[in-house]
């Protein structure tokens, strides 16, 4: 019995704020009236001569305490979760992104739901937060990996080529013959080309003047064409609906997804074939490319990426609104599949 009384006061403390109010005044209504009928039938049968002055100033003034009273602890009571909740606003408001805001038992419903929110939005922006930390990481640690790549490569290549280049100038100094001073030039002539191509090639690594002049296809076929210059695949590219260029976002975002794409094939899959396709079809470009490889374990892949490979594609393609889907078993090839609107 005291358990269902004790339910049913919490479920009427808990009704809305409006009612509260509306049923507390109408209660005040109510007991004054019935109060003053009883006090003021009694007064005037036993002072029938009397003006009543003093019946109405108890009325007036009894009925604004009891009114005060009655509201104020109404209010009181049901304003309480604001309380908490300004609190948890000027927590935010110092930077404290982990204060949350509690509930209470007889919290009016609509403060609850208020609460909830509040604290679901905080829980959002910290783990927001605790994301772009992390891309922000990786952003850093993918700089340092391109920087390191680029050292790499100048020094190991047009390092070594100019190195070469110093030496034969040394022997052309020291040379007397002019057949062989000929054959010097000769060898010097092939190292500065050399140098250059390299030099060249790294640049359009680092930024595509192609894929800016020429658009997104014209891009993708220079990769293809490199990669069956440069390693044991041969790769194929065909493209369908792609009577427009794209932004310059989503043109950049699909390329660096393509080249990454590309570069795992050519030093990880162990592919003899490698197809590239480009399609857009209903106002959606789909970037699909199949490699014939040794493939790899994709759930386990995706479920912990590691380093900025599918993770920095993920995080590209989600910046123009795309999306990317991997699918791979060990020894049966991998499928890759980027889409994003045209619109992006």
């Amino acid at each position: 019995m005291a358990e269902s009384l004790r339910r049913m006061l919490v479920a009427v403390l808990r009704v809305p704020l409006l009612y509260k109010i509306l049923v507390a005044n109408s209660l005040i209504v109510a007991l004054g009236a019935v109060a003053g009928t009883l006090l003021t039938v009694w007064h005037v049968s036993t002072y029938p001569d009397d003006p009543h002055i003093e019946l109405i100033a108890l009325f007036a003034g009894a009925g604004l305490g009891l009114s005060f009273v009655v509201n104020f602890a109404v209010l009181r009571l049901a304003l309480t979760p604001l309380t908490r909740l300004q609190s948890g606003v000027d927590g935010v408001r110092n930077g404290n992104l982990t204060t949350r805001v509690r509930t209470g038992r007889l919290d009016d419903e609509q403060f609850v739901r208020l609460i909830e929110t509040f604290n679901q939005m905080l829980a959002t922006i910290a783990e927001n937060t605790q994301e772009l930390r992390k891309l922000s990481q990786r952003i850093i640690e993918a700089q340092e990996e391109e920087r390191q790549r680029v050292a790499r490569e100048l020094h190991d290549q047009s390092g070594q080529s100019l190195t070469t280049m110093l030496v034969r100038l040394r022997l052309l100094e020291r040379s007397e013959d002019a057949a062989q001073a000929r054959l010097h030039v000769q060898e010097l002539r092939k190292l500065t080309a050399q140098a250059l191509e390299e030099i060249r090639r790294i640049a359009l690594e680092l930024r595509p003047k192609i894929l800016e002049d020429l658009g997104l296809c014209e891009a993708l076929a220079w990769r293809a064409d490199e990669l069956n210059a440069s390693a044991a695949v041969r790769a194929s590219l065909q493209t369908s609906g792609m009577d427009h260029r794209l932004s310059r976002e989503l043109e950049l975002a699909l390329y660096r997804v393509a080249q990454e794409a590309l570069t795992n094939i050519a030093r990880h899959s162990q592919a003899k074939t490698a197809q590239v396709s480009l399609r857009q079809v209903a106002g959606r470009v789909t970037l699909s490319i199949v490699d014939d490889g040794a493939g790899f374990d994709a759930e386990a892949v995706l479920a912990h990426p590691s380093g900025l490979g599918l993770a920095g594609m993920r995080e590209r393609l989600a910046l123009v609104g795309g999306s990317l889907q991997v699918q791979s078993t060990p020894g049966q090839g991998t499928v890759l599949i980027a889409s994003a609107p045209a619109t992006a």
